[in-house]
């Protein structure tokens, strides 16, 4: 049985945040004693700041903090966000996303080591072995503390994908090289959950992100907070909130379909409400990218021509590029060139894992659709 809790808060008030999860760690049974540190994992994907709902809350982590200091359990904060992994990088991510401030309030240790060590993974679908950031092996344990978004790729992120960032800046840039087909980056996301096994995952929706996320969408109140020991279940919780089916969800259909995940062994518990309440019926989601059903009709050759075709490809504003050089540092295939102090991408070469768009500080890069997809899409 895979317990999922949900707690109701309409305000990023650090107390109330911290009753809430205690009632929540309640209910799931979620028993943390035998722990002495644990890794907190946020969403800190780039710097940006708590309203804009890219990132999780700084009074979440905070309330996390508290809650395990009260059970004796040392708290460690790490995070290697999107692009180089860079100590000034790291620290002014940490600045402008609030955890900083959070770690000097509460007197909690802040990663900046920048080392990793390799971890191997017995039971890979995609993956024998990965490198993690050595705070990783520092502590007996870790939990995800993830952010309520959409994501361009991978539909919604949440409390599996948010693990994604346990691993050193460049490294990521060679897993979405490796992996550019949606389920078999599916596959790895699912190797490291299990390799690292987070004794608890938690899921910032006080303040979600809906439409292109995971950094350029746009915020949505939705007043909650989803905890479990169950990092799968509580992501496919958050997907049926939002009322994102399975067949949409790449992830849990993964898991589904590896054994990982069992829709009838969930079981969710509203602390002080119920689930139909929460339920929304308008939230914005990003259609998927990838076109495959072509390779059922189509030969190789026609199939890649249609494909490249009609594939969304990132699109670079001009007059928002100010040619910080972001997207040229993070771009897995080295497609994007910095050219009279703008961005220029060669779409020859573009594996449309669209680092750039989710990375850049000026939302300057649009994912564009062919006229002809767009249509068949409506």
């Amino acid at each position: 049985m895979s317990k999922v809790a949900i707690i109701r808060c309409d305000e990023y008030d650090r107390t109330l945040i911290e009753s809430g999860l205690e009632k929540a760690m309640d209910a799931i049974d979620a028993d943390l004693s035998g722990y002495r540190k644990i890794l907190l994992k946020p969403n800190l994907v780039m710097r940006k700041k708590p309203e804009d709902a890219a990132t999780t809350h700084p009074e979440v982590v905070g309330a996390m903090i508290n809650l395990l200091k009260k059970k004796g359990i040392s708290p460690l904060v790490a995070e290697s966000p999107g692009g180089p992994y860079t100590r000034k990088r790291l620290e002014a991510v940490y600045e402008t996303t609030g955890i900083k401030d959070v770690c000097l309030q509460t007197g909690t240790d802040l990663n900046t080591d920048l080392s990793s060590r390799e971890i191997s993974i017995d039971t890979g679908s995609a993956l024998k072995k990965i490198s993690v950031i050595s705070p990783l092996h520092e502590c007996d344990g870790v939990i995800s503390m993830a952010k309520f978004k959409t994501h361009r790729m991978a539909v919604f992120t949440g409390a599996v994908k948010n693990l994604f960032g346990l691993i050193p800046g460049g490294q990521k840039i060679e897993l979405h090289f490796r992996f550019q087909e949606p389920l078999r980056f599916m596959d790895m996301l699912l190797d490291l959950y299990l390799a690292t096994s987070p004794v608890l995952s938690v899921i910032d929706g006080i303040w979600a992100m809906e439409g292109e996320g995971p950094t350029a969408g746009n915020p949505r109140k939705l007043g909650i907070i989803i905890v479990s020991q169950d990092g799968i279940a509580a992501d496919y919780v958050a997907a049926k909130i939002i009322g994102l089916k399975i067949e949409e969800f790449p992830l849990i259909k993964r898991a589904l379909e590896r054994g990982l995940f069992r829709e009838e062994d969930v079981k969710v518990n509203v602390v002080g409400g119920k689930l139909e309440d929460l339920m929304v019926s308008d939230f914005k989601i990003p259609r998927r990218k990838d076109i495959n059903f072509l390779k059922r009709y189509l030969p190789g050759r026609i199939e890649k021509y249609v494909r490249d075709i009609l594939t969304p490809r990132p699109v670079f504003v001009t007059r928002k590029c100010l040619g910080c050089g972001e997207c040229y540092a993070t771009c897995p295939a080295k497609a994007i060139t910095i050219k009279n102090k703008k961005a220029v991408v060669d779409l020859k070469k573009c594996i449309r894992c669209y680092c750039c768009h989710e990375l850049c500080p000026e939302k300057a890069v649009e994912i564009k659709r062919n006229i002809i997809f767009e249509t068949i899409l409506k």
